[in-house]
């Protein structure tokens, strides 16, 4: 009995430990703003140069021990590894759904969205097997040769650094984000009939001769006008349903909304995204990227550079560059999620995202003349670059299963 449960402990802590590290290793930008959202929250902007190594160290060590544990070698340093991360996070993820200061840890990355209480709660759940785990380590250690061990770890090491940095370079090979290539963002931002609705709380602070009082809307004195009215103030008390895109609004230096003429186009529109221009890596990109931009000019095909940087900061990049941009301001935090480069170049027909490419990776000019059919073509790329990955990975395991069942 004692072994089944070491067993299903192992399989449950293994699995979750291996899911969560590979969901961040395919996105580190997205921990690594995570970790940015943190270190504000928590008065700590001083550490943000830590984020990106951060968000590779956790990941990859969140997948080995989950892979260790899957796999039984090394279990006592596994079992360790386990209840360190636990004991850091258990009481972190209480602190965070008490305060609030994120509205989402990013434990799964964007694979899986939990509230801050159900992280909490996951992981006192979590907890039980991996005291079960590190309690027994040593009576049901694993005899497989160091040697043996050595090399699994270092190639597995060596992989999920590998596909975090690469993801890093490029985009993420797996895209979890509303806004993926084959996506509509229109679809994205409909909310379902009969989906729940938010419900709020408001009161109104009034006065009356020298007296202040709190009315709510059902006591309001709507027939007595000698009260004066000071303050109001909303809460949430249901946040409702939130529709995968709820944040995707452009507008121009006028302040008038793009957003529907942009996603209704009858012909394809190219986004250039940059949350900060002046943060951007443009280096020789930035030619190509004007002349992509003039190319699709002859084709009736707009570009548009979607940023949240100030009118200050486009006006000097426009100046210093002469690139004849047309810019939209958007939300910094909606970008980014978007696309996981600045710049990168995102292509929309009809609203659906049939292409997206990191700033390593700008088309040149002669291959994007017909640019929805490039970019499908491209998708098709990538889709038989997962296939291969996803069979190297599984050959890989097996082989490992294979290599301890024969020690």
């Amino acid at each position: 009995m004692a072994r089944f449960l070491f067993l299903i402990s192992r399989i449950i802590v293994g699995a979750i430990f291996l899911f969560s590290g590979f969901v961040k290793a395919v996105d580190p930008s997205g921990s690594a703003i995570k970790f940015n959202d943190y270190l504000s929250s928590f008065g700590m902007e001083a550490l943000i140069w830590v984020a990106m190594p951060a968000a590779f160290i956790v990941a990859a060590l969140e997948f080995l021990t989950g892979l260790h544990l899957l796999v039984g070698i090394r279990i006592k340093t596994a079992s360790v590894l386990a209840l360190v991360f636990m004991a850091i996070f258990l009481p972190l993820t209480l602190g965070i759904a008490i305060f609030n200061p994120v509205t989402d840890c990013g434990c799964f990355g964007d694979a899986v969205k939990l509230t801050n209480w159900q992280t909490f709660f996951k992981n006192v759940v979590l907890m039980l097997p991996v005291l079960y785990l590190f309690y027994n380590r040593k009576i049901f250690a694993d005899k497989i040769p160091f040697f043996k061990k050595l090399v699994v770890s270092l190639i597995f090491t060596v992989g999920v650094l590998w596909l975090s940095y690469y993801s890093l370079q490029h985009l993420p090979i797996i895209d979890f984000r509303p806004y993926k290539i084959g996506n509509n963002i229109s679809e994205g931002m409909i909310i379902p009939e009969g989906a729940q609705q938010p419900e709020y709380n408001t009161t109104f602070l009034m006065e009356k001769n020298g007296e202040q009082k709190t009315f709510t809307t059902e006591n309001y004195p709507y027939t007595d006008s000698t009260w004066v009215f000071i303050d109001t103030h909303t809460e949430v008390i249901t946040k409702g349903y939130e529709a995968p895109i709820h944040d995707f609004v452009l507008n121009n230096a006028e302040g008038d909304d793009q957003t529907t003429n942009i996603l209704n186009s009858d012909t394809p529109v190219l986004l250039i995204v940059s949350a900060q221009i002046d943060k951007a890596t443009w280096k020789s990109q930035l030619n190509q990227l004007i002349e992509i931009k003039n190319q699709g000019l002859q084709h009736d095909i707009k570009t548009y550079v979607l940023t949240a940087s100030s009118d200050e900061v486009i006006t000097k990049f426009e100046m210093d560059n002469d690139a004849g941009f047309e810019y939209l301001n958007a939300d910094e935090t909606m970008l980014k999620t978007v696309i996981r480069s600045n710049p990168g170049l995102v292509l929309l027909q009809k609203g659906t995202v049939v292409g997206k490419w990191h700033y390593n990776d700008i088309p040149q000019v002669e291959d994007f003349k017909n640019p929805v059919s490039f970019g499908l073509n491209q998708l098709m790329s990538k889709q038989n670059i997962l296939t291969v990955l996803a069979l190297l990975f599984g050959g890989s395991l097996i082989a490992v299963l294979l290599m301890r069942k024969n020690s």
